[in-house]
């Protein structure tokens, strides 16, 4: 019975994201999901991404949308923690990132669930001129993971060379020690999609101004990361994000 129920929490869930994110087809979506795959409602944290555009001379009435809902989002006990940040360079896409974090996929599931939560999501396609969401789940390669609610966020998009997944993780753990520790640095994640798809992997980098982030972008060393980076990775591509208070009680 538990492990029926688990698939059509799974199932909901991914026909949730499809119709967030618009890129497939829900007779797709439902058919993976009824695979046998015990370890889609394994244990580990997750984490629900948004990367979302406004709407042409929108943002204001996409703001005031979100704060009409963003207390029905917040009030289930499974969604752990939700941020919002804004692009810093608002002439690049995604403009807007969301983040929901879950101890669990089965909380994730269990999240979306909820009428409430899903007549929300629902209605981003008409709020927003884009939006796109992926699930990933929390890797272990770096030490800092202070949880707070720094100002600046870095993240990158990464995608995996065709058959050398392991070849950029071993890399990885070779250079996570001078990513790590440059003071600026206040916590530092990564991230694999869950399912696979692309993006593979979200790496988030946090400071406590642009300033720090900025002296951190211009060291030798993380500079050198980053052209290696080209090569060990089959694409990349990276944001700088500002936290907003969408989602913060002040």
């Amino acid at each position: 019975m538990i492990r029926v129920m688990n698939r059509m929490l799974l199932i909901v869930f991914l026909i949730a994201l499809v119709a967030i994110a618009g890129c497939t087809t829900v007779q797709d979506v439902v058919m993976d999901a009824t695979q046998e795959d015990d370890s889609l409602v394994d244990a580990d944290p997750v984490k629900i991404v948004m990367f979302i555009d406004y709407p042409i001379g929108g943002k204001d009435a996409y703001i005031a949308w979100v704060s009409s809902v963003a207390s029905t989002l917040q009030a289930p006990e499974e969604v752990k923690r939700i941020r919002s940040y804004d692009n810093v360079d608002q002439t690049m896409s995604p403009n807007r990132l969301v983040e929901f974090e879950f101890d669990s996929f089965l909380d994730s599931a269990t999240y979306l669930n909820r009428p409430e939560i899903s007549d929300v999501l629902l209605e981003i396609p008409n709020q927003t001129s884009n939006a796109d969401a992926h699930i990933y789940n929390e890797r272990s390669y770096y030490e800092k993971t202070d949880e707070s609610d720094y100002p600046i966020k870095f993240i990158s998009l990464i995608d995996f060379p065709l058959g050398g997944k392991d070849a950029y993780l071993a890399w990885v753990s070779s250079i996570s020690s001078t990513l790590v520790d440059p003071p600026q640095v206040k916590a530092i994640s990564s991230y694999d999609n869950y399912y696979g798809e692309s993006p593979h992997r979200l790496f988030t980098i946090e400071f406590s101004s642009q300033e720090d982030a900025d002296t951190y972008e211009a060291l030798e060393e993380v500079q050198a990361i980053e052209d290696e980076l080209d090569d060990r990775a089959g694409s990349w591509s990276s944001h700088t994000f500002e936290l907003r208070s969408d989602y913060i009680n002040e």
